[in-house]
């Protein structure tokens, strides 16, 4: 009996040890910044039908998986799914402005992990990802464009850095916040995008500036 009681009290150990090194989180993109000239949200377009933000949070949603490697370094997997509609940019657009963007990223990083506080944390790192979806540009200026958009398919490659504050709740919850630069490497369909660059001045940019905020479960 002795020997089985020692097993469990080592056996809950070791699971209570293994259960640490795993983290989920849920997160949202409160804005996307792509330096042109879409709003960062819908302040003049909201609506009650539109969810609990109204239609003014142009931001993406995701969820990640990270697994801790030691107390300061960690791997994950994101994916990122982004719909947005640039209603403050429909009165008044100009060529190239986009209409509307529908995204998919998938992300790998790596973070590096340090203590600065008792129960906060400073994280950074760098990442590689994929993206895919969707773009819908303006391609002639005015105030009545509506059937004068065009769909450009996104598909490329990019690399990202992000640097963030984690602050513990409950041994098991906590909540981030992070900014994330990414960057595109490749455009996959490059010969699409870059075939009538007079339509889309400005048009694709590489790059894209996220605030994130989530709360992540720690297993």
């Amino acid at each position: 009996m002795k020997a089985i009681i020692q097993f469990l009290i080592f056996f809950s150990s070791c699971l209570a040890c293994a259960q640490s090194k795993h983290t989920i989180s849920i997160q949202s993109g409160l804005f996307h910044s792509y330096f042109d000239q879409t709003p960062l949200f819908n302040f003049k377009y909201t609506s009650k039908d539109q969810g609990i933000f109204h239609g003014m949070h142009l931001g993406s949603v995701g969820i990640e998986y990270d697994y801790r490697i030691n107390s300061k370094n960690s791997v994950g997997v994101e994916y990122s799914l982004l719909y947005t509609l640039y209603k403050e940019t429909w009165a008044q657009h100009q060529l190239g402005d986009a209409c509307s963007r529908s995204l998919r990223t998938f992300y790998l990083k790596y973070q590096r992990n340090h203590n600065i506080f008792n129960k906060t944390s400073l994280n950074y790192g760098a990442g590689i990802s994929y993206r895919t979806g969707e773009a819908y540009l303006f391609t002639i200026p005015g105030t009545s464009g509506g059937d004068f958009i065009s769909d450009y398919n996104e598909s490329n490659f990019g690399l990202n850095a992000f640097v963030g504050l984690s602050h513990q709740l409950t041994n098991r919850l906590s909540i981030f916040y992070k900014f994330d630069l990414r960057s595109v490497l490749y455009f996959v369909n490059h010969e699409e995008l870059f075939a009538y660059p007079q339509f889309h001045p400005g048009y694709p940019n590489r790059f894209d500036l996220s605030l994130k905020l989530g709360f992540s479960f720690h297993f």
